[in-house]
């Protein structure tokens, strides 16, 4: 169910934000800006959350999302 999805899709998510984190870290190395990032990435991930495909890597998709608004951020300044 649509219900279902979506709880397993938040504990996923979340269980994958110290490794979101440390990928951050290793893009911004300030843990603050890495922090910013993550919460960021997380809030993209829920809001477009039908956009992911179940059944395929969640982690890969997270880290692209976090990826992509990291450079688009970066190329503002």
């Amino acid at each position: 169910s649509h219900t279902t999805d979506q709880r397993v899709f938040e504990r996923e998510l979340v269980g994958l934000t110290p490794e979101l984190f440390r990928f951050a870290r290793s893009l911004v190395g300030d843990p603050g800006t890495a922090d910013d990032l993550v919460q960021e990435t997380v809030a993209r991930a829920l809001q477009h959350r039908e956009r992911f495909a179940m059944g395929t890597s969640l982690r890969a998709w997270t880290f692209t999302i976090l990826r992509n608004f990291h450079y688009a951020q970066w190329h503002k300044h």
